[in-house]
């Protein structure tokens, strides 16, 4: 009963998305219309957009390298980028949101690095700096326009994103929340040695106040790379927002997909970018066809 319950937890999430994918893209688009739409895009615009998602990628890993080196260790940008990629794939191709991969990617850093532990520090810190970033420049961007229903919604997922990355940076680095824990906690719990070093590598960042800075501000750039080549897709299959809209939905879209209830995010980030997008006044055929690729 043990083994198929288990076998039953790993495949519902992949059944969940695969639901929700059919109940999107079957029931609620017009095929002819949509490769109408698609036959339209211009080669010109999906080279812009694919070269910004890819300067999106090399960005974030110019950012791990970075708190990479905060621990003392010299790995380069051309393994970063690869460790990225394929932490990329992974997170659409595993359960648990589109975050899935990073353990994948941490494993593979583990083999530079030589410490598991810091490895998985390394990639952890990325994630939130990328999140509590991404929050934080799509809860400015959406301000003059908080009146507005959709942004209201849109609002609540940022602070509740935003909120919990804080907390936990807070909770990792912080010394005054750790000294409440019971003393001697830690050699009580399993794999106690592994904890130790992970609390270890956190200590570490909280030391290098500069580099944890140096890696939120470029956080700017993997957004702005990643929201482009949206804004370019976009564009191109007649979509009428101005780039502020861009700037608020895609990262919202991108938390929701971020929750580790779906296979790879699959299904929940296409529900959410259709959703938003929709609240902005796009029809519903042109919302799911801008938000098939994810």
């Amino acid at each position: 009963m043990k083994k198929f319950l288990r076998i039953v937890r790993r495949f519902l999430p992949l059944a969940f998305s695969l639901a929700v994918l059919v109940y999107l893209f079957g029931y609620h688009i017009e095929p002819e219309q949509s490769w109408n739409t698609a036959r339209g895009v211009t080669p010109a615009m999906l080279y812009i957009a694919l070269g910004l998602g890819l300067a999106s990628f090399v960005f974030s890993a110019v950012r791990l390298k970075i708190l990479v080196e905060v621990l003392g260790h010299k790995v380069s940008l051309t393994r970063m980028l690869i460790y990225t990629l394929v932490g990329q794939f992974y997170n659409s191709a595993i359960p648990g949101g589109s975050v899935g991969g990073d353990a994948i990617k941490a494993l593979y850093l583990s083999n530079a690095t030589g410490s598991k532990p810091q490895a998985f520090a390394a990639v952890l810190v990325d994630r939130l700096c990328g999140l509590f970033m991404l929050a934080t420049l799509a809860l400015v961007m959406l301000l003059p326009s908080i009146g507005e229903e959709s942004m209201r919604q849109a609002a609540a997922v940022i602070i509740v994103f935003a909120g919990g990355a804080t907390l936990a940076i807070a909770g990792m680095t912080s010394r005054r929340i750790r000294k409440l824990l019971p003393k001697g906690l830690s050699n009580k719990l399993p794999f106690h040695d592994t904890i130790r070093a992970f609390d270890e590598a956190m200590q570490i960042y909280r030391g290098h106040k500069k580099g944890l800075l140096i890696a939120l501000l470029l956080s700017i750039l993997p957004q702005a790379g990643w929201i482009g080549m949206h804004v370019a897709i976009g564009q191109d299959i007649g979509i009428k927002l101005i780039w502020s809209d861009y700037a608020v939905l895609i990262p919202v879209a991108g938390m929701v997909a971020a929750l580790p209830i779906s296979f790879g995010g699959w299904g929940v980030g296409q529900a959410a970018t259709a959703y938003f997008f929709q609240l902005r006044g796009l029809a519903d055929q042109q919302a799911l066809l801008f938000a098939l690729p994810g």
